[in-house]
Formats: C-alpha cells, structure tokens, sequence
C-alpha cells in the first residue's frame, strides 16, 4: 500500500443497503465538508478503506502498541 492512502485524511463511506449508486463519500475539513457521489470515486474511496483495513492491526495488538508507547513516554 503506498504511504500516502493514509494522508488522504477522514472519510465516512455512508452506504444504503442495496443501493450501492446511492452510496455517498463525506469529507470534512476544517471550514468546510465534501459529499463525494460519482460512482468512480466513491469506489477510490471503498478500495482506500479496503486498503487501510488490511493493512491496520488487530485491537489487541493495537491496545498492546499503545500501552508500550504510553509506558515509554
């Protein structure tokens, strides 16, 4: 996965059922808020949070980095 799919910043994927070209993207910012509804760039979006959740790690080895962190500091 390249480094910058994480840079791309929050974005809920909100999803209708059945109704897959209903599907709409939201993205905001600090002043302002995008609604992403083109077909081709909803699945960009689908296929970065297909990316990023196979690419994080489980929660409890999460919860075990975070602890190792939290004891370092």
């Amino acid at each position: 996965m390249p480094l910058y799919v994480g840079q791309l910043g929050s974005f809920s994927i909100l999803s209708f059922g059945d109704h897959a070209d209903l599907d709409v993207v939201h993205t905001e910012h600090l002043t302002s808020a995008v609604y992403v509804e083109q077909r081709d760039q909803v699945f960009m979006y689908r296929e970065a949070a297909r990316r990023l959740t196979s690419a994080a790690e489980s929660v409890e080895a999460s919860t075990e980095l975070i602890a190792e962190i939290r004891k370092s500091l």
